[in-house]
């Protein structure tokens, strides 16, 4: 009987071992398929962030849905705005299917639900935020299954330097602060660049940094360049920016060098002002350039403002005249012209005689030489 008993309670045992084992093997499988819902139509209600939108099911029940795989810049970050622009103008108001992914959990730890969520046109918002540049793929503990085509469309817009990859660098996790310091410190390495492109003589390229008006304000290009041709270069001393709205303004000392056109020195000039820059696509453009000098020396820019040599000295009249008018100092004999000395000087009369007459000119007396 106990044998019995014992053989009977071993059978018991394998049948309940082998039927748990099934259970496990059914299980893992079954449990899988249940994360795996069917897709759920709804309505986008409201946009939260560029990740994170609200939508009402056709029961009227309101889900809050956390798009799968994608990430986007946080409220104070650099990008936010445009983030939650671009996910307004693709969603808001529009139907959608909500897809989850079995490879997912179905609510993440915020209790927000794990979605794709594609439009009624068939259109992947998460895929799209990505190729547009204003999100950046996001793995949570494992790969979910649209990682392929989601990297590809990341790929295109980091290639295109499209949205977060042109504003921000790439960093969709920058601050605010962080943004505006970068946008300053653009500014600045702006000027900088166009003084070292005309030290550097790339007058064209400098010339293309400002804006028309500008340009025309500083005449032809021709005449614009040729105020630089004796420069030896300018170098910034120190610049610093701050911003106003979509303008930076940038305030500047220069130290310039060029050589006279006269004299053929290097003369230094001193500059203190203000650039005023306009956004333009990822750069600037300047609209406004006020500069005024503040020391240092005058260059003369052509040949034309070099002053006229000096006339030679006239040389100084005699002093011993001998008592002649015209003045006669001494040397050898004088006679005069068409007489009948022998010279060897010759004077033409009259000569006005006032004293010893060494020259007898005044032969008959009268203060008179060489009369006839």
């Amino acid at each position: 009987m106990g044998a019995f008993r014992c053989g009977s309670v071993t059978a018991v045992g394998m049948t309940l071992l082998a039927s748990a084992v099934a259970a496990l093997i059914l299980v893992g499988p079954a449990t899988e398929a249940s994360r795996a819902q069917a897709p759920v139509a709804a309505t986008v209600s409201r946009v939260i962030d560029g990740d994170t939108i609200e939508t009402v099911l056709a029961d009227g029940r309101p889900v809050t849905v956390r798009l799968i795989g994608i990430d986007t810049p946080e409220r104070g970050e650099c990008g936010t705005d445009q983030a939650l622009g671009h996910m307004e103008q693709l969603a808001l108001g529009r139907n959608v299917t909500l897809v989850s992914d079995p490879s997912q959990d179905a609510v993440e730890r915020f209790g927000r639900s794990l979605y794709y969520v594609d439009r009624d046109d068939g259109l992947d918002l998460g895929q799209e935020m990505l190729r547009a540049g204003w999100a950046d793929v996001f793995v949570f503990d494992q790969d979910f299954q649209r990682l392929s085509s989601y990297r590809a469309a990341r790929s295109e817009a980091r290639d295109s330097v499209a949205g977060v990859w042109g504003r921000c660098d790439g960093d969709f996790h920058r601050t605010r602060a962080d943004e505006l310091r970068e946008r300053r410190l653009s500014a600045v390495a702006f000027m900088r660049r166009y003084y070292r492109r005309i030290s550097n003589r790339k007058f064209a390229a400098a010339w293309g940094m400002l804006v028309r008006p500008l340009r025309r304000k500083f005449g032809p290009f021709t005449t614009w360049r040729a105020g630089y041709r004796r420069s030896l270069g300018t170098s910034v001393r120190s610049a610093h920016a701050r911003l106003s709205g979509s303008r930076a303004v940038v305030a500047v000392s220069l130290r310039s060098r060029d050589r006279d056109a006269c004299s053929g020195r290097v003369v230094r000039q001193y500059f203190r002002g203000q650039w005023t820059l306009a956004s333009r696509r990822d750069s600037w453009v300047a609209v406004r350039v006020r500069m005024r000098k503040t020391g240092g020396g005058t260059v003369r820019l052509s040949k034309s403002e070099c002053a006229p040599a000096p006339a030679p000295p006239a040389p100084s009249p005699p002093t011993n005249c001998q008592g002649y008018t015209p003045c006669l100092p001494p040397g050898g004999d004088v006679d005069c012209r068409g007489g009948s000395g022998d010279g060897p000087r010759y004077v033409d009369g009259p000569v006005y005689v006032r004293g010893d007459d060494p020259y007898d000119l005044d032969r008959d007396g009268n203060g008179v030489g060489c009369q006839s």
